[in-house]
């Protein structure tokens, strides 16, 4: 919804609640604290339909103050809520709920009694918490909380409900997943029929094991077997030892169906000439996996083989179709997420994609991407496709759904947009503005008229440019500075953050759920002022002629950190950087901008050639006082299979004896830190002598993105020329996926003390 309609729905919304409350109440459940009604089950009910009786006996107290008894046959002198199917096996309903899906359910009014009742014991459970939540007022937001009102006089309305889910499986993948406490609630479904999951090359036949001996069985890339690629499928051995490890595998956990046999999330897929004829046969690279799925899905007739159809798979084969116990996982990873998939030309070959797979296979499990993965912190706008692409799901048949949240870790307004996937997955075509005002009314209480209409501004600026900008999951803030993270705009979200704050000052749960939220706010407005430094929003301002640090913008930094630690948020993004780490980067930042640098404004020159998909303006870059930010697109000057090599002229003598750089890394895209930086100087330009050199240690090969920061300290040198010089891998080492490809360096501000 539009933000300049809010305004518009809210009388409509009003006039809907009136003539509800208008309706005169079918079911007193309660009256000034006292039971009218009983719960009923029989007595050999299932272990699920006692819990969900249990259930509903707590929180019809807990809302009421009602003790309402659980008896296993009608009481005299109250109605009755009947759970399970049995207590209307001779009712037209029993046939309505025998011809839905399986956790299909129904709650009816029938003599003034209620009757509630899945398809398999799991649906009463459903049933239950439907009634409480749809009917009686309560919510269940995730992080173990939950919302109940308070009505002693509990009065429910004629129901006639019967509903089943527009997805056999339901999984979004946020902090809740596998917590009954919400799945049950939610309706959704955590992963514990899946033995392995996704990406299990390397876990089936790891490298240590069987590398030395046996390279062939892994990717042939540029001509050289590699290690941390692929596996090469036209091998029959291959086959074998997946089938025979997995076996083992399945020995540990042989209660699950699902196993995943797949790619490694890398690229480097063979290139064999007999992977190659397989490729060819088949019309497509996927087709060799589904070649190997289908061969190790026959050994394993009573399991479910899962394999990706993920970036290099991700086009359906031409010639082979999947088994009927293979698995799809259809990924939708490059979409962008600024309009629904539907109607993006941008995402056509991907809809084209689906519809190739959905032609070959019903047993498709998509795999949506709905957070950013480089800053969960930031604000992430995408709110207004989720509806439209999981309806576009729906209607290609796709029968499992795994929304890719930011798993254990919180995120841009993750338990609205949790709440939101779990509804949106038993029913697309829910009324969304309807749930919306109810959740957030529920979960931020007095502020919530402030926080629905910062999430509506956010939407609507967003929406403003969505035909031609990209909402990208590993985006940032610094790069949505000219879009919905404007500098002026930030000024007014912050605004918006007091406000809230102000209103629910003395509400300590509904206080700790606003700074949460304005965590993502504060998170945007620093990230923006230190990268971008707009002379709206800058970290820093001018004293006496020097720039320093804003002290407002350390409170600001300071207070991040704090209200990160105050309400649990303990990354940033996919990778685990904290909010600390955030904090001592940005210091770090700032401390080399406010330096005196007597390298700026000076003729840089750069000796090896710079890339032209990173010059960032060339080496005038290096001094501008713009620092490279989380993101290697960001202020970053890139040089790709080359050394760095840098001269400063600095027309004159100078005196120097330290030199401050930053260095990217990030391992998983062949970025590097240098081996070696060697700083030298002259008096001439041609002639030069050493200064410093320093080895770099290796990091840690992690799939961690950060920049790093330098400093190279020395004796006191006079000098009209300084060159330095980071020495490049050159080539991606043996150990990694790129080996032998060209590797990158990327280096940003330099300051000479």
């Amino acid at each position: 919804m539009k933000y300049i309609k809010r305004i518009a729905i809210l009388p409509a919304l009003i006039v809907t609640c009136l003539l509800l409350h208008a309706q005169p109440p079918q079911h007193r459940i309660a009256t000034a604290g006292k039971a009218r009604y009983a719960i009923i089950l029989s007595r050999d009910a299932d272990s699920l339909t006692r819990f969900a009786a249990d259930e509903l006996q707590d929180y019809l107290f807990r809302i009421s103050g009602a003790q309402v008894r659980i008896a296993d046959k009608p009481v005299k002198r109250f109605k009755s809520i009947f759970i399970g199917k049995e207590w209307f096996a001779k009712k037209a309903a029993s046939g309505r709920l025998e011809a839905m899906n399986d956790d299909g359910f129904c709650i009816f009014s029938e003599d003034g009694h209620l009757y509630l009742g899945g398809k398999r014991p799991v649906g009463d459970i459903y049933a239950v918490y439907t009634l409480l939540q749809d009917y009686a007022g309560c919510l269940w937001p995730g992080n173990g909380e939950v919302y109940i009102p308070e009505k002693p006089d509990l009065n429910l309305p004629e129901i006639s409900l019967f509903t089943q889910p527009d997805f056999r499986f339901r999984h979004p993948h946020f902090p809740d997943k596998n917590k009954p406490e919400y799945y049950f609630p939610a309706r959704v479904h955590p992963m514990d029929e899946w033995g392995m999951f996704v990406h299990t090359f390397h876990k089936l036949m790891p490298p240590e094991t069987y590398f030395g001996s046996h390279p062939e069985y892994y990717s042939l890339v540029n001509g050289k077997r590699i290690r941390d690629g692929q596996l090469c499928l036209s091998n029959p051995d291959v086959i074998r030892l997946l089938t025979e490890n997995l076996r083992e595998e399945m020995k540990k956990k042989p209660d699950c169906t699902y196993w995943s046999v797949s790619q490694n999330d890398c690229i480097n897929y063979c290139e064999c000439e007999k992977c190659q004829a397989l490729y060819d046969k088949y019309g497509s690279i996927s087709g060799a996996y589904i070649s190997m799925a289908n061969q190790i899905a026959r050994q394993f007739p009573d399991k479910q083989i899962s394999t990706l159809a993920y970036q290099f798979t991700r086009s359906a084969p031409a010639a082979i179709v999947p088994d009927s116990n293979v698995n799809i996982m259809f990924c939708s990873i490059e979409c962008n997420r600024s309009q629904p998939l539907a109607t993006d030309p941008r995402s056509a070959d991907f809809v084209k994609d689906m519809k190739d797979w959905s032609s070959l296979t019903d047993n498709i499990f998509m795999w949506d991407y709905v957070v950013q993965f480089k800053t969960f912190t930031g604000p992430f706008p995408n709110f207004s496709v989720l509806q439209p692409n999981i309806r576009l799901f729906r209607e290609h048949g796709i029968p499992m759904m795994f929304q890719q949240g930011s798993g254990n870790s919180w995120s841009d307004f993750s338990e609205y947009k949790q709440a939101l996937i779990s509804r949106l997955l038993w029913d697309a075509d829910m009324n969304e503005p309807a749930f919306r005002e109810k959740f957030f009314h529920a979960f931020y209480g007095a502020a919530a008229d402030v926080m629905l209409e910062y999430f509506e501004l956010v939407q609507h600026e967003m929406e403003k440019q969505a035909a031609t900008r990209s909402l990208d999951i590993y985006g940032y803030p610094a790069l949505y500075s000219g879009w919905f993270l404007k500098p002026e705009l930030l000024i007014r979200y912050r605004e918006m953050m007091d406000s809230a704050q102000a209103l629910v000052q003395s509400d300590p749960v509904r206080l700790k759920r606003v700074l949460r939220q304005r965590c993502s706010v504060d998170f945007a407005f620093l990230d923006v002022a230190l990268n971008v430094n707009h002379p709206a929003l800058s970290f820093y301002h001018m004293q006496d002629g020097r720039r320093t640090i804003n002290p407002v913008m350390k409170d600001y930094l300071d207070r991040f950190v704090r209200n990160c630690e105050a309400t649990g948020i303990k990354t940033i993004d996919e990778n685990g950087y904290s909010p600390e780490a955030y904090r001592t980067q940005a210091l770090n930042v700032a401390a080399m901008a406010v330096k005196p640098n007597k390298a700026a404004g000076k003729q840089i020159s750069s000796l090896t050639p710079v890339s032209p998909l990173y010059d960032v303006g060339g080496t005038r870059a290096l001094t501008d006082g713009l620092f490279g930010g989380q993101h290697f697109r960001m202020n970053w000057l890139g040089y790709q299979g080359h050394d760095i090599e840098v001269l400063i002229d600095f027309g004159q003598t100078e005196t120097f004896s330290r030199v401050e750089t930053n260095f990217f890394l990030d391992l998983v895209s062949w970025i590097f830190l240098p081996l070696e930086v060697r700083i030298e100087v002259s008096d001439n330009g041609k002639d030069f002598s050493t200064v410093h050199t320093e080895k770099i240690p290796e990091p840690v090969r992690n799939f961690g993105q950060k920049p790093v920061h330098f400093g190279f300290s020395f004796p006191e040198t006079r000098a009209k020329f300084l060159k330095i010089t980071a020495i490049s891998h050159k080539t991606c080492p043996d150990w990694h996926r790129g080996a032998g490809q060209p590797a990158w360096l990327f280096i940003d501000e330099l300051v000479v003390e």
